[in-house]
């Protein structure tokens, strides 16, 4: 095969993505987070030209970072679809329409593959949890045949602890923590089915202590620098404008707004109600002047007349709404680096960071933290963490230094402390 330049073969490959239907915007989101890196990594090694080798060990090291915990399942799936797009493209010079790969790096044998069919058919996962449930359950069962355990009758509580054991030395603890509810949730179809004599619930059910990171949450500054990067003449920002400051003002999340109806705003009560999609629980909030406008203004002239239910619309064919959040926090990630602003991975930056914001706002106006749970539709427990971004009133419960005062040596002048 001719060699070819890798930015010619990533560049072909979006131009081929677009002409099968896929929005440019799609195309090139695929491109800056798949191609760009492949991109990077090949002339750190100092090839000009697509090295197949390297780009399946760029997809494999991904796999790695997954089991380390570093990256999601979600973005190994991005990856190695974009990866299987790029080599069709590099070998082919041309794309077909298909469906997604959907096979797994944890190959089974028929037993357990036949356990996993059941254990889906038998379960109602919610899609934010169903595929890591599956994947945990696919490393879990690949695992004992690794020990040498083909099959479910000689597997006991040693082995679920030698896989949990296992985890632990290359998951972070709440990767860990989820793996045994996952575990737990296996075991107790497998215990209902006579796969398993036990459900283990009890070696399931300890506790295991996760570190609480404290995420930042969107500054005021920050947020005008976005907004000020949204060209509101167009369709596309009208639409965008408006789900900033929804998130911005009311702290939804992404995936609520991305569900939000026309029939979910009263406009005569100026109220917006919603159950939210990730708790199921009822949601009351008021419709604000300002992002009232926002929406109106996005309905009246920029949302294309579909008959599709959900306010915010893709801006290409066909006109229907987002599939979940990830579009919105792309999105929300584009402005902010208009907006000069950086963003790293894991940096707590992403479109949640506005939800943060209003959360942090109610608690330093003295919002009482019951109040707070309720305005976000959170528990009380998950409504106190907004307490630990109130740095003003945190200060308060700082320590003096009486007892243990600094004092400077006569024979240090230079300013030495003692």
């Amino acid at each position: 095969m001719k060699p070819k330049r890798i930015d010619d073969v990533a560049t072909g490959t979006v131009e081929a993505l677009i002409a099968i239907g896929i929005s440019p915007y799609t195309a090139w989101q695929e491109y800056s987070k798949v191609y760009e890196p492949i991109i990077t990594l090949h002339r750190l090694q100092g090839r000009e030209h697509l090295d197949e080798e390297l780009v399946i060990d760029f997809l494999n090291e991904t796999g790695r970072l997954v089991d380390c915990g570093e990256r999601t399942g979600t973005q190994y799936k991005l990856v190695k679809r974009g990866v299987r797009r790029l080599l069709e493209f590099y070998r082919t010079e041309n794309l077909a329409w298909t469906f997604p790969d959907k096979a797994s790096k944890f190959k089974l044998n028929p037993y357990y593959e036949k356990l996993i069919e059941n254990f889906l058919s038998a379960s109602n996962f919610h899609p934010n949890t169903r595929g890591d449930i599956i994947w945990i359950a696919r490393k879990y069962f690949a695992w004992l045949i690794k020990e040498g355990k083909n099959d479910l009758r000689y597997v006991s509580a040693t082995e679920i602890q030698g896989f949990l054991v296992y985890c632990s030395n290359h998951m972070k603890a709440g990767s860990v923590h989820n793996t045994k509810l996952y575990l737990k949730k296996l075991y107790a179809y497998l215990a209902s089915c006579g796969a398993s004599q036990d459900n283990y619930e009890e070696l399931l059910s300890f506790k295991v202590l996760r570190g609480t990171r404290v995420y930042p949450a969107a500054s005021p500054d920050d947020l005008a620098k976005i907004l000020k990067c949204v060209d509101r003449r167009l369709p596309k920002g009208k639409r965008d404008y408006a789900i900033i400051m929804l998130g911005a003002v009311t702290g939804l999340r992404a995936i609520d707004i991305a569900r939000l109806k026309l029939t979910d705003i009263d406009w005569q009560r100026g109220e917006i109600k919603i159950v939210q999609e990730k708790t199921g629980v009822s949601l009351a909030l008021p419709l604000t002047k300002d992002v009232g406008t926002a929406i109106s203004d996005y309905i009246m002239h920029g949302r294309w007349k579909t008959e599709a239910p959900e306010i915010f619309l893709r801006e290409h064919k066909p006109y229907q709404g987002f599939k979940d959040s990830v579009s919105i926090g792309d999105m929300y990630d584009v402005y902010r680096k208009q907006a000069g602003l950086s963003r790293k991975p894991f940096d707590g930056n992403g479109f949640h960071s506005l939800r943060r914001g209003v959360g942090k706002n109610l608690v330093t106006s003295h919002t009482p933290v019951t109040d707070v749970a309720q305005i976000l539709g959170i528990n009380l427990d998950t409504a106190k963490k907004y307490i630990s971004l109130d740095s003003i009133h945190l200060k308060e419960c700082a320590l003096t230094f009486a007892g243990i005062e600094l004092s400077i040596s006569a024979s240090a002048k230079g300013g030495a402390v003692q």
